[in-house]
């Protein structure tokens, strides 16, 4: 299983973020993620064992995280990974969730977990396998997103998608 600590957006925010993966895959193909899927990577951490596993489980019982409204602005793509993605302006950094990575990555070093990238790009995917195309030419209003839950979760690829299995919830203060 592989493990993961997400961010899921309210329901008003998935359902524009649904108007935006149409558009999108409309350019570029691809496949679109399921609306209850749509959720922003704070920590992605590969593969684990079942003991590693027990461990986060207890762990983040005890991370409490701040959530706050952000927006999102922009379509952008991860190339290698074939993802178009929705996030926040480039000139219009969210503070607070930067924050939260680098305070969970922390949490997750004095575990013996490692970072395998070093720059965080807020985003929410909204296609996979999506063809090379020119993001520049949609455009979307803002869509306010009001995080509601943050969660660790195991994802099992199963063919064509994901299952995931949320493990344990981050209590929100």
């Amino acid at each position: 299983m592989r493990l993961f600590i997400g961010l899921w957006p309210d329901d008003a925010a998935v359902h524009e973020l649904s108007a935006w993966a149409h558009d999108a895959q409309a350019l570029c193909g691809g496949r679109i993620m399921q609306p209850q899927d749509m959720h922003l990577t704070l920590a992605f951490l590969g593969h684990a064992d079942a003991d590693q596993q027990d461990a986060l489980i207890r762990a983040v019982a005890d991370w409490p995280v701040r959530l706050q409204p952000f927006h999102l602005e922009r379509f952008g793509m991860f190339d290698r990974a074939r993802i178009v993605w929705a996030g926040p302006g480039e000139n219009n950094p969210v503070i607070w969730l930067h924050a939260l990575y680098d305070t969970l990555w922390n949490r997750l070093k004095d575990m013996g977990w490692h970072r395998n990238y070093s720059t965080f790009t807020p985003h929410i995917s909204l296609l996979r396998s999506a063809g090379s195309c020119d993001l520049t030419v949609l455009q979307r209003e803002p869509v306010p997103c009001r995080p509601q839950r943050c969660a660790l979760v195991g994802s099992r690829p199963d063919g064509r998608r994901s299952n995931y299995q949320v493990l344990a919830h981050l209590p929100v203060i």
